[in-house]
């Protein structure tokens, strides 16, 4: 259509654009009321000029607040009516008065009041007083907290090392004893031991020789068996009263209707333990060559507790019993059982379970009575056994055992090749028979290494070693025994070196620890420390190592990597470590 012409004609032109109009609804109003309103009282606030008709439409008793009272703007609210298009209410809130501080002269009128001094004075006394009440509180939680009393010191036989020698030895031999680092030489009697003492003159120089030189003697009696009273017990001498001296049975009837031992029980000679009297027609217990006796009986328990009193009175320092394990047996007679074991026969003593004459239960009771004597009259001197026990249970009283230095001589007695596997198992079990608390006394006897290879291993084990009497040992080696690691330390075992090496760690928190290492095998190995053991090694020094340790590069007292510390063939090496 032209734009210069009128269109008459009332159609609507398609290209013209529609006016619409659209109603604002109540609340955009009221909500820009209320924003207009917040900008407005905002300007004001940020500087505009007072013109006082603020204060003029307040009412009357707000206008007087004066400069004490503040408006904030974050106070302020608008609140809006949804019923009035466009109106807003201002609520300003609560008017707060401003804090304001005590004056400079009103602080020093305060100052000068009678009251804040002594209040002053009362805090500051009371401040000191509770200071100086918490120092003496540190002082004495300190004095009187309980300390950590150092390890009991080992006595002269837990320290080692023990011996065994013979009556006949010199002045000299134990004095090169003592001064070897010997503790104490044990000695048998080689009589009757309920003879007396003076019938053997060769025993009697000898404990005079031994108190010459100040060696501890540890005298070795055997307390089973005995004829001294059997003569009297056969003839029914001072009517029968020593019959109760001796152990006796019937005879049995065999099959075949004749007389024969009273059950299957044998002695260690593969023989019944029985021999028959004529006298009395009885069966008297004899495993070996004199007849037992009955320590059942409380007056043979006395006879030899009078015998501990004369050996003692006569310089023993010491006593340990042989056949102590054998001392009671079940007075019910009944046969033995038969154990597992193969290669015996039904005559051999390895055929039977011995249950019913070995490890009783009362022994412990019995030996407490005789461990009293040589305790009190030693002053703590050792009650040992010859045997070397399997169980400890019979030798406890109230769960204490009653013995000391329980004998260990299984773990190095085989004469083939030791394997270090079979060591660490051996020594498992003996510390578990030990209940890994109780200080056994180790003896080795085997020949298939070097007996001062032994040595070294037996000497840094938790226990005391028993040496054999031509043995040396070294200034060295006694040393590190008596280190507080050895004398009171832990230990963990190790197999190293594919399980042909077993090491041992000896150690206690503050000291320097030691490690043992010994190789049984024919071939030289090269031990890496740190990673077969988990110990932290950073240096290591080389404290001894046996005679047949043929490595050039290694030196006593010198320091050596840890990750290839060589190991001769047969060997063992003492190495020191800071944990």
């Amino acid at each position: 259509m032209d734009s210069t012409k009128l269109d008459i004609s009332g159609k609507p032109d398609k290209e013209s654009p529609t006016a619409v109009y659209k109603q604002i609804p109540e609340v955009d109003l009221e909500e820009a009321a209320v924003e207009q309103s917040k900008r407005t009282l905002k300007s004001k606030s940020n500087g505009m000029e007072k013109d006082g008709a603020d204060e003029k439409m307040l009412p009357q008793d707000e206008g007087k607040m004066g400069d004490n009272s503040k408006v904030n703007v974050a106070d302020v609210k608008f609140v809006s009516n949804e019923k009035q298009n466009g109106d807003a209410k201002v609520d300003i809130g609560e008017i707060k008065a401003a804090f304001v501080g005590l004056t400079k002269e009103e602080l020093m009128k305060c100052a000068n009041d009678p009251f804040w001094i002594r209040l002053r004075w009362f805090l500051f006394i009371l401040f000191w007083l509770l200071w100086a009440a918490m120092l003496v509180g540190a002082i004495l939680i300190i004095v009187a907290a309980p300390k950590c009393s150092p390890p009991e010191p080992r006595t002269w036989w837990e320290e080692g090392p023990l011996t065994e020698v013979d009556p006949d030895i010199t002045v000299d031999e134990l004095k090169q004893l003592k001064d070897g680092g010997i503790q104490g030489v044990i000695v048998t009697w080689p009589e009757d031991v309920y003879t007396p003492i003076n019938i053997s003159t060769k025993f009697v120089s000898f404990l005079r020789r031994s108190n010459e030189t100040k060696i501890n003697v540890i005298v070795d009696l055997k307390p089973g068996s005995s004829y001294k009273w059997f003569s009297k017990a056969e003839n029914n001498e001072n009517d029968g009263e020593f019959m109760d001296y001796y152990i006796w049975a019937p005879p049995k009837k065999s099959g075949s209707g004749e007389d024969t031992v009273p059950n299957n029980w044998k002695s260690k000679q593969n023989t019944s333990s029985w021999k028959f009297s004529q006298k009395q027609g009885k069966y008297y217990l004899s495993p070996d060559d004199s007849p037992q006796l009955n320590f059942s009986n409380p007056k043979v328990i006395n006879e030899f507790s009078s015998i501990l009193h004369n050996f003692i009175d006569a310089g023993a320092k010491g006593v340990r019993l042989t056949g102590a394990p054998y001392l009671l047996v079940d007075r019910s007679f009944k046969d033995e059982g038969i154990a597992q074991f193969v290669g015996f026969g039904l005559t051999d003593y390895g055929f039977y379970t011995h249950t019913n004459t070995a490890y009783l239960p009362d022994l412990g009771r019995l030996l407490n009575q005789w461990r009293e004597i040589v305790k009190n009259k030693t002053d703590g001197g050792p009650f040992m056994l010859t045997e070397s026990l399997k169980d400890l249970d019979a030798f406890k009283v109230n769960n204490s055992l009653v013995i000391d230095l329980p004998l260990q001589a299984r773990v190095f007695s085989s004469n083939k090749q030791l394997l270090a596997p079979q060591i660490n198992n051996d020594l498992n079990s003996v510390f578990l028979i030990l209940e890994n608390k109780y200080w056994p006394l180790w003896q080795h006897t085997s020949s298939a290494v070097p007996e001062n290879v032994l040595n070294i291993v037996t000497m840094l084990l938790p226990g005391a070693t028993l040496l054999n009497n031509n043995a040396t040992i070294s200034k060295d080696l006694l040393n590190i025994r008596k280190s507080d690691s050895v004398m009171h330390g832990k230990t963990d075992r190790y197999l190293v070196a594919n399980n042909t090496v077993f090491a041992y760690v000896r150690f206690t928190p503050g000291n320097p620890g030691y490690i043992v290492m010994f190789n049984p095998s024919s071939e030289r190995v090269i031990v890496d420390l740190p990673k077969e053991t988990s110990l932290k090694l950073d240096d290591v020094t080389v404290q001894y190592f046996s005679r047949n340790y043929n490595e050039t590069d290694i030196m006593k007292k010198k320091a050596t990597d840890p990750t290839k510390v060589p190991l001769s063939p047969e060997s063992a090496i003492v190495i020191s470590y800071v944990p």
